[in-house]
């Protein structure tokens, strides 16, 4: 009797010592939810990825920073786990680069009176000049915004005499 007594304690053992290694080893963070890391003074992101056990690269990958060398203390930082060490998808999608502007020539002078814009004119005050209201020279020009004008700019005004 004592020998089935004793090989049920060491099996009784063995399950527990089993039991313990198994879940000090197969912890997930994963199943445990995101971890997060509040920065300190004095912190930089190559320690906060030492600490862990990741990458500076995978840190700055799951918060999207775009400047690794940029934390500041009191800074929330989701820490992924693991080294991962491929490309990561952006936090949102970059900017375009901006396409080149297209040079349009103004059309051909229509006949009728001209005038040049000098700096400091309005169109009020050109539209007073030649006695017409200034919305018959913007609808004749094609602005929209009569405020819009330019020095240079050669505005076509229709003659009342």
């Amino acid at each position: 009797m004592k020998i089935f007594t004793l090989r049920y304690a060491q099996i009784g053992l063995a399950l527990i010592i089993a039991v313990l290694l198994i879940t000090a080893f197969s912890t997930s963070a994963a199943a445990s939810g995101p971890i997060y890391h509040t920065v300190q003074p004095g912190q930089t992101l190559y320690s906060i990825a030492m600490w862990y056990g990741t990458s500076v690269w995978a840190i700055s990958c799951a918060n999207g920073l775009y400047n690794p060398n940029y934390v500041y203390a009191g800074q929330v930082l989701v820490i992924p786990q693991g080294y991962l060490g491929g490309g990561c998808a952006p936090a949102h999608k970059p900017m375009p680069y901006p396409q080149p502007v297209k040079w349009y020539p103004h059309p051909a002078p229509k006949p009728g009176c001209f005038y040049t814009v000098r700096w400091g004119d309005h169109l009020f005050r050109i539209a007073l000049r030649y006695g017409v209201p200034w919305t018959v020279i913007a609808q004749a020009n094609g602005l929209y915004n009569g405020n819009y004008i330019y020095a240079g700019q050669v505005l076509r005004v229709p003659c009342t005499w």
